[in-house]
């Protein structure tokens, strides 16, 4: 059972990087746009076709996931791992209320843009 769950993580690790190296790969070719992630575009006048403008939604979804995600880092560093079978701490009611605040204000702002 050890050896098929080392070779299922090892499967999963080579995956992964595979992946990554794949999005890398199409993001320095240009194949994946970077550029505009916060604007969203709006039909304009005849001067000017199209209009982007700033989505605070956006702003707002991209600065909150990493302070989730390193949260929930610190909380998975301070972890007990004496115990016979450690594993990753749950997550905080604190980080689900963020993460819930967060998605819900994304979504009421695209539900208020259409």
């Amino acid at each position: 059972m050890d050896l098929i769950a080392r070779l299922l993580s090892a499967g999963l690790i080579i995956w992964f990087v595979l992946l990554a190296g794949l999005i890398a790969g199409r993001v320095l070719r240009g194949g994946i746009r970077t550029t505009g992630f916060l604007s969203t575009m709006r039909p304009g006048t005849d001067a000017a076709p199209i209009q982007t403008q700033i989505a605070p939604e956006r702003v707002l979804s991209m600065a909150l996931f990493p302070v989730v995600l390193g949260g929930f880092v610190i909380n998975a560093l301070h972890a007990d791992m004496s115990v016979p079978h450690p594993s990753l701490p749950d997550i905080s009611d604190q980080m689900v209320m963020l993460l819930t605040g967060g998605n819900g204000l994304y979504l009421a702002g695209k539900i208020a843009r259409v």
